[in-house]
């Protein structure tokens, strides 16, 4: 038997039979290991060795006998008690519902006083009151929450006389409210200047448990499995499946959207001299005509749509969907996400710049800057974002060229920041679209998706977790992606291609940073090839290197209002 299965019969039988320990209890003894469990010597010695030895069965005749079982509560991971019954099932999940639901209610108020009375055991009230201020940094009146936390949750009790009361956590909970602890502290707690950060932190941490949970599963149950099949995953492979899902043409937005979800470790990349390049996370837009499949691409696909029957293919937990937030408030929860790399989804982009003054913050958080904003009536920060964005935003696209539809003449500074793909609705892009919704309501889409989508998702996490060095999967080692010479090389064959085809001009239309996120593509995209080799780092993927350059060619056609013939580039790359 597990020895914490034992150590929690003991804590249940101290509780409800303290008499067997009692040098008056020899009655009880006498029932309890005469009567019930058939021993005529040889008596256990101890609470300890009693609950080594007795069954279940005989333990729920042995709880009868206690005069307490109509007063006290008991909430273990193996046993409960519950309207004076033993119940022979644990119930630490509603334990960890408990805890999160104060947490949601109170913030970091209940983190501190948990926290507190883990440290002190027992305490008067005062103690209580005095460590959680001091774990919180202010002043803090501990006692309704305690309140709360004992009459509506059950997480701590009162206990001593009536002259000298106490606090204290019920000892089988314990390990529940460490976990929370833990997950509380598993990362540096940021200062939170509103209440709108302290309610979105609560979230951060919700968000958190949920990649957790899943990993371990996968950990779990799956670990060899998803092994197995990263051995053959590839960025060829992973091409042919959104291929096959959604057309030749309209298929790069969801390997873009993916390639992004695999970029948020921001792994290192490296020369093959060992200095450090760059990282892999990038900012992702999707922009063009309504209409044209860009919220089904960062959104439906990654998060999952029930209604539409697609399952989730990016990371669990760790991608905030913006719908319907503002930029102001967007820049009040930031602070809750310092120190950490989620992936922010805004499918309405346009509209945060309806806002005057939005550009310089927002240009911040794309770098990963410090970030400062003052109202008349609060102020934010200063704090550094370090998470990423996925967004859409409409513009008007010309014969030639789009025309943003923002009317803030910086918006170029975001745009420059971002890893960009234009949506034209052209009649090729039509028929695949249309193609795509019919395989999509004949459940033909549905249905492979339904086999692919999760072991693409657990390579994902996987993947994700060994890089960013997650406990859970410590016996791997993280790999850094391997910048060659040659890799480079192909880079620049296509930016004299463009050049040569572009003819003379006065100014390019784009910047160095093109040729930046092209980089950071292809060793995002590289990172789908994981587990094919066991060396300790990983070199770029010739797919995905020419999926990047073709990327590069054709973003850099469209910042040039298409003024060169893109086809003939190609063809010359060997990438028509």
């Amino acid at each position: 038997m597990a020895y914490d299965k034992i150590a929690e019969r003991v804590i249940l039988l101290k509780r409800f039979l303290p008499q067997l320990e009692q040098p008056s209890g020899w009655e009880l003894r006498a029932r309890v290991y005469g009567e019930v469990l058939g021993l005529r010597q040889g008596w256990p010695r101890s609470l300890e060795e009693l609950a080594g030895i007795i069954s279940d069965s005989q333990l729920v005749e042995v709880f009868r006998l206690s005069p307490y079982r109509e007063y006290y509560s008991f909430r273990g991971r193996y046993y409960t008690v519950r309207g004076g019954e033993l119940i022979l099932e644990g119930s630490w999940g509603q334990v960890r519902e408990a805890v999160w639901e104060a947490f949601r209610l109170n913030g970091i108020k209940t983190y501190a006083v948990l926290k507190a009375l883990l440290e002190l055991g027992e305490a008067p009230y005062a103690s209580v009151e005095a460590r959680a201020s001091e774990i919180l940094g202010s002043r803090l009146n501990a006692a309704r929450l305690l309140a709360q936390l004992r009459d509506r949750w059950e997480l701590v009790w009162e206990s001593g006389s009536a002259r000298e009361k106490g606090w204290t956590i019920p000892e089988e909970i314990r390990p529940v409210v460490e976990e929370f602890v833990k997950a509380v502290e598993s990362k540096p707690i940021p200062r939170l200047s509103t209440r709108q950060a302290e309610d979105e932190f609560v979230q951060v941490l919700e968000m958190e448990a949920a990649y957790n949970s899943y990993l371990e599963g996968l950990v779990r149950e799956r670990l060899d499995e998803a092994l197995s099949f990263g051995r053959s995953f590839t960025v060829a492979k992973l091409v042919e499946y959104l291929v096959d899902l959604f057309g030749s043409v309209i298929f790069f937005d969801e390997l873009l959207t993916l390639a992004q979800q695999y970029s948020i470790a921001d792994t290192p990349v490296v020369t093959e001299s060992g200095h450090k390049a760059m990282s892999t996370g990038f900012n992702l837009a999707l922009f063009g005509e309504p209409g044209t499949g860009k919220t089904f691409a960062t959104k439906d696909f990654i998060l999952g749509n029930e209604s539409l029957g697609v399952p989730p293919h990016g990371l669990p937990g760790l991608n905030r969907y913006c719908g319907g937030m503002t930029p102001a408030m967007f820049i009040a929860i930031g602070e809750a996400y310092a120190g950490r790399r989620f992936n922010f989804i805004v499918t309405e982009f346009n509209d945060w710049f309806k806002h005057r003054g939005m550009v310089e913050p927002l240009k911040l958080a794309l770098e990963g800057g410090v970030i400062a904003y003052e109202t008349k009536t609060y102020r934010v920060g200063p704090y550094r974002f370090s998470s990423f964005f996925s967004v859409n935003y409409n513009t008007r696209v010309l014969e030639r060229g789009y025309e943003v539809t923002v009317s803030d003449p910086n918006f170029n500074a975001i745009e420059d920041r971002m890893l960009c793909r234009l949506h034209r609705l052209t009649k090729e892009k039509y028929r695949e679209l249309a193609e795509s919704q019919r395989r999509l309501m004949l459940g033909i889409t549905t249905e492979k998706m339904a086999k692919m989508a999760p072991r693409i998702r657990d390579h994902l996490t996987l993947v994700h977790a060994v890089q960013t060095g997650h406990p859970l999967v410590r016996d791997f080692t993280p790999k850094r992606v391997v910048l060659t010479e040659r890799d480079l090389e192909a880079v620049t064959r296509a930016r004299e291609a463009i050049l040569e085809a572009m003819g003379e001009v006065k100014a390019l239309p784009f910047s160095m940073r093109l040729e930046r996120r092209a980089v950071q593509l292809a060793s995002a995209l590289s990172l789908a090839s994981y587990f094919n080799r066991d060396e300790p780092e990983l070199g770029i993927d010739p797919e995905a290197l020419r999926l990047a350059v073709r990327f590069y060619v054709e973003e850099a056609w469209i910042r040039a209002r298409e003024s060169f013939d893109v086809g003939e580039v190609l063809r010359r790359l060997n990438l028509g």
